[in-house]
Parts: structure tokens; C-alpha cells; sequence
């Protein structure tokens, strides 16, 4: 049995399946076989087919307990019953963790129980950023210990502890065929009435929309020093070590492009490692002015994008540049040039159209093409908005909408300015007003990220190079963004005997799927009902203070974010399916992604991602399957096939909506009954961040973040009845 531990952790699959049990049964026939010839034969007892595993958890400190999850690998005809207590590792019961035992029973037909253990706040801070203990199965009856699950650890993040990055300098010079941000801004910052633009209605900090004085405070100049994108690399590169070079090599080729784009110039067969990427500074600065300029036209994704080791042309929109002031005033003489390719939804697409391997929880392995998954050629689908959008109106209709349009808008239809404030303006030969002006806002749905980063600005080392009211305007301006998403339409309630039945039309504004991108997000409808009182009778989908939903604890639990599950799992009680009617309060219409591996269980590791067991995301408008099927099938949704009005597909055409149709109880009220509706969104849902499994520095630091800054509801849109 040991050697059989050995063997599997070396396979990274602790919990083995029926294979790992058959390998097992093989070991001991060859450990038998070496047994000296006068050994007695020792008759093992027959196994029980049922068996019995724990699943560890992970809390920060003060922010709750930890809870396990004790499963069976099926159900029993009879009783079943396992003893369990707690053990020392790295916490220490009765400092760190409150000591527990006893027992838990299975009746028979149950298959999960769950053993909550005390955390005790130690206001010590620890050199490091976790300590561990230990749950221990024992004396099982009726069935048998698993031979990877008996024991599980629980991990305590120390919330006093913080890992802090050293600071960045945002005049690091050039870098190969690059350069910082700051030569950038002498000549594209505002300069008097030069680029000057004031909106009032957002009571904005600054009213200056240069790109430079835009750019540097968005979610792309921080895609290095983003704490969630971090966490989750770590994560993922120590869930898969022999993976982790190729892992943060391939993470940081759209996170730190001028990092990486240059370390590839350099030598194209190593690997770039984040380690490295932490000790240069056009690493950390991202997404930046010379990244995207010099980005050619080849249409790719999954980072594919060409910049050339000495090609020197600044690409951009506007015909007919004035090339000297670049050439003579940049240490790099870049030669500004035309190229229409940086205002299409393809030059986005090479980094925000992401194919990954789909690795096996088995073997730890990139599954190969015979699982019969549609990913399973040329990857898993992680995100997608490019081919979503090319299967709308805005990408067929006569005149396209792009994803700059949106995404980086000009003021108004009809805003003019200098781009640049050389020449001057009392030269012979000025800038000239050009038109449209994109403003470099690069606007996504992410204002709880930019909250984290303005808080945590020191730790992150970015407090020399942005700023408070930097943060604050740029989650207004997401905000006013999200207010255009979508939009609701309610049905007048009607009373049909002791129910009350309604109907709330959800409609998609944005070119792509709602929510898209990166599928730890999430959009859902909160309802309420009021009797003629103004009595609450029935509620849905309410977040909690700190955005959670009453749907999470299902979502939550150790064994539905565990990397590895135990035969006989049933990912069905982790998430709430797609919703078309609504009867019960505990029901909740989401709209959102839930990934699944290549066994067909869920995960939250993004890597494990094969299948989609569940995407309702609202499409777009003009999404057809057919199309879909044509584009990409892993944009086909999923999970919604018996709704007959998900995206109209009784009209041939896709509408972009979906209708729920709510039937509510009302035996015993009154009327009227008046009806409250809040379509709320979420970046980053509390499922991916328990759902990192390892707990690296930036892990916990991360998750100390989320649990300090939680990510509270965005409101997209409401509706009410008359």
C-alpha cells in the first residue's frame, strides 16, 4: 500500500478510481511475489464495495469554520457508519482550530454528511500564510476506507500575514524592441485644451481622457499585477507541476506580453516563468502602449499574436500620420503607420479568444482526442466573446460593431482631438484633429477587481504609479458601462387560483454572450413579491451583504470544489441548473457557465475545463445554433434545451432573450401584488476563488483580498410592475 501511495501521488491523483484500484490490487501482487517463500500468506478480508472518503477545506481565518465532507462512494442497502478526529499538523488545536471527534452514520440511500470544525482567531502573524490539520477517518463499518480519501487536511489562511510585492518603477527604460508607458505620455497626455474631455454626470477626478492618463489605471495596464490572475496561475502550476513552466509561460504571454514577447526574442525555446516576470518591470506593466502597437495583423488566438524583434512601425488608426515627431522624439524611433487591423474585433481576439489543454484529473495529463468531447482536438474553449460576436447582428449586420466601438467609445459621435501634442500648436505644421477619437478607457466588466487593486495598491507594489481617485473613476466609468448590458421587461402579474404568475424577459445588449469571458462570472435575476400589504412573500436570488447567493453552499461545499472527486460523485447537487420555470424560493434564475472535466464532473480548475455541463449564458443577438455549429460548437449553449423561448428559437432567428416564467404561492394573501426585479452580475463568483485548491502565498493572499474587498452584486438593470 505504500508503494501504491507513492505511485499515485506520482501520477497527482490521490484519489484513484476503479483503474487506481485495479493498479493497487496489481502492486500487491508484485509486492507479494518479492515475500520471502517462508512468509505466511496472510488472506485479506473481502472488500467492501462502498467506500468511504473525506474532502479537506480551506477558510480564512475569522471568516467562518472549516467544513469536510464525508462521502461515499455509493450509496449502502444498510446503515454505514465511520469514526473521525482531529489531528495536529502545522495549526494546533486549541491556538489555531478547536479539537473535534465523533461519528458520522449514513442511513441507508445517503451519501454525504459534513463535519464542521471551529477556527480560533490567533492573532499571531505567521511567517507563513496557512496552517494545516488533519481529519481522520476511522473504524469504518459496513464499508471501507478509500485508500487515497481516509484523511483530508484543513487549511487556515493566517488573515494577519499578507505577502508583499516589491515596488514597480514605471521609468524601467525599454526592453528589446519595447518601452515603458511613460516616453509614451510626454507626447499622448493632455496638454491644455488638448484632449480634454468632461463628463459631469459621472462626477469623474480628472476630466483628462489622454490615453496615457486613461490607459494606466484599466484592468489591462494591471493584467500582471492582477491578485485573482496571480492566485489562479500559482494555483494551477502547483495543482500540475510538471505542467508549471509551460503553464506560466503560456499565462503570461497576454498578462505580461513585453515580458514575455521579449524573453521569447531572446530565446524562443525557453520558457518565461512568473518568477522572472516579478523581477522585470515591463513585465509588470502589463497590457501597455507598445504591446498593442506593434501587435501585426495575423488573426490568431490563444495568444498568438506577432510582434517582431526589430519591425519599428507603431501601429494605429489614423491615415497618414505625421511620422517625425515619433521617429525623432522616441528612444526606439518607432515610425507611427496606418493599419486598419487595430480597430477590427480580430486584433482583440488573439488574446481574448483562449483554447486550453484539457487535463485529465486521472492523470494529470492533457486528455488525448478519444474522449469524444468536442474539445478534445484542439482544446477546451475557456473563453470566447470573438466567436460569439461573430454569430450576432453586430458582426453581420452593414455596418459592424466592433469590439473597440464598445469597449474603447469615442466621447461623442462627433469628439475630435490631437492625438498627439507634438508639433506644437503654435508651429507651422500642428497636430491634426482627428476623428473618431477611441478614448483608451478599455472599459470590461471587472469594478470589483479595480476595488481590490486601489486597496491593495501597496501591497501590490503599484502605489507609486496609480492612484485612489485613478481606481475610483475607472470603476464608475465600468459601472455607467454595465448600466447598457441589458435590459428587463416584466409581464403584468396575474392571479390563476392561489398563484401568482408573471414573466421577466431578460434581453442582451452586448455583442457577445451574457455574462462572456471568463467563467467564474455570473448574471441572475433577484425578484421580489409584495402582497396588497407591501408584505414580502416571496423572494428569489437575493445576495447576501457580501454577494453571496443561498445557491453558493450547495456550490460551495469541499467535495463539489475538490480537484480530484471519488467514484460515484454527482455534480448535480453543486449547482443550480437553468431555470425556466420558477415556483420555489430556493429556485434561482443564473446565467453562467459550469465547467466539467473530461470524467463529467465538475471543476474549477480551469485546466480540468473539457465540457460545459451548463451554459445559459443569454447569447447575443442573431446567434443562430446553426452558426454556432458552423464557428465553434463549443459556443453552443448548454443545459437549456428544454426551455422552448431560450434565445427564440421558435422564430428561426436568435433574439438575444430569455424568458422566466415565475409561478408564485399566494393561498391566504391579498392583493394587489406588486413585483420587483434587479438583474445583478458578478466578476468573479465565490466558487473560483474556494476553488483554488493549493495554498501558494499569492493563493492566500488573494483569497485574504476576496474575503476583505467581497464582491458585492452590480446592478445591470431593474424592472417593476405597475
Amino acid at each position: 500500500r505504500g508503494i501504491g501511495r507513492q505511485v499515485f501521488m506520482q501520477l497527482n491523483r490521490p484519489f484513484p478510481g476503479k483503474q487506481g484500484r485495479l493498479a493497487l490490487f496489481l502492486l500487491g501482487l508484485v509486492v507479494a511475489g518479492c515475500s520471502s517463500d517462508n512468509a505466511p500468506v496472510q488472506q485479506a478480508p473481502a472488500p467492501s464495495a462502498i467506500e468511504i472518503g473525506v474532502y479537506g477545506a480551506t477558510v480564512v481565518e475569522r471568516a467562518g469554520d472549516l467544513e469536510f465532507v464525508i462521502s461515499l462512494t455509493e450509496a449502502g442497502t444498510e446503515n454505514v457508519e465511520v469514526a473521525y478526529e482531529t489531528s495536529d499538523g502545522t495549526a494546533v488545536a486549541g491556538a489555531d482550530y478547536a479539537s473535534a471527534s465523533g461519528s458520522v452514520q449514513f442511513m441507508p440511500g445517503e451519501t454525504r454528511k459534513f463535519v464542521t470544525v471551529a477556527v480560533l482567531e490567533n492573532a499571531t502573524a505567521q511567517a507563513g500564510s496557512s496552517k494545516r490539520m488533519q481529519l481522520v477517518l476511522k473504524d469504518p463499518r459496513n464499508a471501507a476506507l478509500h485508500a487515497e480519501a481516509g484523511e483530508a487536511s484543513g487549511v487556515i489562511i493566517d488573515r494577519h500575514a499578507i505577502a508583499v510585492d516589491s515596488a514597480f518603477d514605471q521609468n524601467w527604460g525599454t526592453a528589446g524592441i519595447f518601452t515603458e508607458a511613460e516616453e509614451c505620455a510626454n507626447c499622448h497626455d493632455s496638454d491644455g485644451a488638448l484632449m480634454q474631455f468632461s463628463n459631469p454626470d459621472l462626477a469623474l477626478s480628472t476630466d483628462n481622457i489622454s490615453p496615457s492618463a486613461q490607459w494606466k489605471h484599466s484592468v489591462m495596464a494591471n493584467a500582471f499585477n492582477d491578485p485573482y490572475w496571480q492566485a489562479a496561475v500559482q494555483d494551477e502550476s502547483e495543482s500540475f507541476p510538471a505542467l508549471s513552466g509551460l503553464i506560466e509561460d503560456t499565462c503570461t504571454t497576454c498578462h505580461a506580453p513585453m515580458g514575455r514577447t521579449h524573453a521569447h526574442h531572446q530565446n524562443p525555446a525557453a520558457e518565461y516563468l512568473f518568477d522572472t516576470a516579478m523581477t522585470e518591470n515591463h513585465a509588470r506593466e502589463g497590457v501597455s502602449c507598445t504591446a498593442c502597437h506593434l501587435m501585426k495583423d495575423n488573426g490568431t488566438f490563444s495568444g498568438g499574436f506577432v510582434i517582431s524583434a526589430s519591425d519599428k512601425d507603431m501601429f494605429g488608426p489614423y491615415v497618414n500620420p505625421l511620422v517625425n515627431p515619433m521617429v525623432n522624439n522616441t528612444q526606439q524611433n518607432y515610425a507611427p503607420a496606418y493599419a486598419p487591423h487595430v480597430e477590427s474585433s480580430a486584433f482583440c481576439a488573439s488574446c481574448h479568444t483562449l483554447y486550453t489543454p484539457a487535463i485529465d484529473p486521472d492523470t494529470g495529463q492533457p486528455s488525448g482526442s478519444n474522449t469524444g468531447l468536442p474539445s478534445a482536438d484542439k482544446g477546451f474553449l475557456e473563453q470566447g466573446p470573438y466567436l460569439e460576436w461573430q454569430n450576432s447582428d453586430y458582426a453581420t449586420g452593414a455596418q459592424p460593431v466592433h469590439c473597440q466601438d464598445c469597449h474603447m467609445p469615442a466621447p461623442t459621435p462627433t469628439y475630435e482631438t490631437p492625438v498627439s501634442t507634438m508639433p506644437s500648436q503654435t508651429s507651422g505644421n500642428p497636430p491634426p484633429r482627428r476623428q473618431p477619437y477611441a478614448q483608451h478607457t478599455l472599459l470590461g466588466g471587472n469594478a470589483h477587481l479595480l476595488e481590490i487593486l486601489r486597496d491593495y495598491r501597496t501591497e501590490l507594489g503599484i502605489d507609486g504609479s496609480t492612484s485612489i481617485d485613478g481606481f475610483n473613476d475607472q470603476a464608475a466609468l465600468t459601472r455607467a458601462f454595465l448600466d447598457s448590458a441589458a435590459t428587463l421587461s416584466l409581464s403584468a402579474p396575474r392571479r390563476v387560483g392561489d398563484k401568482l404568475l408573471f414573466d421577466v424577459e431578460v434581453t442582451n445588449h452586448a455583442g457577445h454572450k451574457l455574462p462572456s469571458a471568463y467563467p467564474s462570472r455570473r448574471v441572475w435575476l433577484h425578484v421580489e413579491v409584495r402582497d396588497g400589504g407591501g408584505n414580502l412573500v416571496f423572494q428569489s436570488g437575493k445576495p447576501d451583504a457580501r454577494g453571496y447567493l443561498s445557491i453558493d453552499e450547495a456550490r460551495l461545499k469541499a467535495d463539489c470544489m475538490a480537484i480530484r472527486k471519488l467514484d460515484g460523485f454527482d455534480s448535480a447537487v453543486c449547482y443550480e441548473p437553468h431555470r425556466d420555470v420558477i415556483d420555489d424560493p430556493a429556485q434561482v434564475a443564473v446565467y453562467e457557465t459550469v465547467l466539467g472535466d473530461v470524467n463529467g464532473d465538475i471543476t474549477h480548475t480551469l485546466l480540468q475545463g473539457a465540457q460545459y455541463l451548463k451554459d445559459n449564458r443569454i447569447p447575443p443577438s442573431g446567434f443562430t445554433i446553426n452558426q454556432a455549429i458552423a464557428i465553434e460548437p463549443q459556443t453552443v449553449p448548454a443545459g437549456v434545451e428544454f426551455d422552448a423561448d431560450f434565445n427564440c428559437p421558435s422564430s428561426g432567428e436568435g433574439c438575444g432573450q430569455d424568458t422566466v416564467h415565475y409561478r408564485v404561492d399566494v393561498a391566504g394573501k391579498s392583493g394587489p401584488y406588486s413585483v420587483d426585479v434587479r438583474l445583478l452580475y458578478q466578476a468573479t463568483q465565490p466558487a473560483f476563488v474556494d476553488g483554488m485548491h493549493t495554498d501558494g502565498a499569492r493563493v492566500n493572499r488573494f483569497k485574504r483580498m476576496y474575503d476583505a474587498v467581497p464582491p458585492k452584486a452590480e446592478l445591470l438593470a431593474t424592472a417593476s410592475s405597475p
